[in-house]
């Protein structure tokens, strides 16, 4: 076999793309400090990859620093990378049991190395646990139920089960001599070989993911009120567009509910804007636990929230309004002076086939709502229906 073929040298370029893995995950986790599976990635790469290049230097330096330390590294740093990955499908992987798993393991080897020397048995022991992890994750990531980014794990799933099905080749010719009438050197050529290309694109792949999730953060906190984490005004017009389009294209009804905290300004006077922020706060919470799960709730600006109620007639929309003013009603406030109350006035409109777009509907609502204000405040007005 040529030299540049050899398992030695094919085990030094492995080692330099891991170290490469692990620079580039390391980096991702920086970039994305507050995702804990970027975090589990960059550890478990970067162990993996110490523990890669003390196993490379077997017969160069000492068994126990190529064989028994390497895999101090190597079985945790593969747990910590296959169980982030898994964690980025949603799952909760069983950390405690992976740790068990690795000591047992660590043990075992240490014994077949150091004690009662036996090659096929620390093969046999070590692969178990690449092929226990591996599974785990490939299963993760071929059932992930993301809310995007599935095609991405399903890719990934699909790399792992190949890196499964190689390492149980290498296990059957490594350990039991089952090579199918090829070298004897081919299965773990063969493992070593798909570990260099797998591995690279799972790498490629985790970014990709990665940025797709920043991206999606980005514009998540560019429609959403930083304070109360409502929508903001922007994301709802492009609800209330896209709403508007379908309810003229399907004839189906829609409502507005235009939302104002009574005597809000006083209440600031009060007890100081620290005490305004809570309140805002809360009443958003407490309006969202009483809508629905489509309705759209959004700070519109200041102490002023609107909800969009798509497939909703008049009724209904009274119906939750009702609901939504009680739930608010019923809110405390802590603030240095003890609980507060506050409530809020609601005016009510419904999309009608003599609207010309939704600002008259908007307009209807908000007039709507200064006849809730001047009624007495704390009350629902549904437009065409004040007296």
């Amino acid at each position: 076999m040529p030299a540049v073929l050899d398992i030695r040298t094919l085990v030094l370029i492995y080692v330099g793309i891991n170290i490469g893995q692990a620079v580039v995950l390391v980096y991702l986790w920086s970039v994305q400090r507050n995702y804990p599976p970027a975090k589990d990635w960059a550890l478990g790469s970067l162990m993996f990859a110490i523990g890669l290049f003390l196993f490379a230097l077997r017969n160069l330096v000492p068994a126990v620093l190529s064989e028994v330390v390497s895999n101090l590294f190597l079985l945790p740093g593969l747990m910590l990378f296959n169980f982030g990955i898994a964690r980025a499908t949603g799952r909760e992987p069983p950390f405690m049991s992976g740790v068990a798993l690795c000591v047992v393991a660590n043990a075992i080897l240490a014994w077949f190395v150091l004690v009662a020397p036996n090659y096929p048995a620390a093969v046999f022991t070590q692969n178990v646990v690449f092929l226990a992890f591996d599974i785990y994750t490939a299963y993760a990531c071929l059932t992930a139920r993301t809310a995007e980014g599935n095609h991405t794990f399903r890719l990934i799933g699909v790399l792992f089960v190949l890196l499964v099905i190689v390492c149980s080749w290498r296990v059957a010719g490594g350990v039991f001599g089952l090579t199918f009438s090829f070298s004897p050197t081919l299965p773990r050529l063969f493992w070593i070989a798909t570990s260099l290309i797998s591995f690279p694109m799972i790498t490629v792949l985790l970014t990709l993911h990665t940025s797709q999730r920043l991206q999606e953060e980005i514009l998540a906190q560019a429609r959403h009120d930083t304070l109360t984490d409502a929508y903001n005004r922007r994301a709802f017009t492009e609800f209330a567009d896209k709403e508007w389009s379908r309810s003229m294209r399907h004839g189906s009804p829609f409502s507005i509910l235009s939302v104002d905290i009574d005597h809000f300004k006083l209440f600031n006077d009060q007890h100081g804007h620290q005490t305004g922020d809570k309140a805002l706060v809360e009443v958003s919470k407490s309006a969202q636990a009483a809508l629905r799960a489509n309705d759209i709730w959004c700070r519109y600006g200041g102490e002023e929230f609107i909800a969009l109620l798509p497939d909703t007639t008049m009724d209904r929309a009274l119906a939750v309004a009702e609901r939504l003013r009680l739930s608010v009603e019923r809110t405390t406030i802590s603030s240095p002076r003890g609980a507060l109350n506050v409530s809020v006035s609601i005016g009510v409109a419904e999309r009608s086939s003599h609207h010309a777009d939704l600002s008259a509907v908007l307009a209807i609502s908000d007039a709507a709502l200064y006849k809730a204000k001047a009624a007495g405040r704390n009350r629902v007005v549904a437009a065409g229906r004040e007296e």
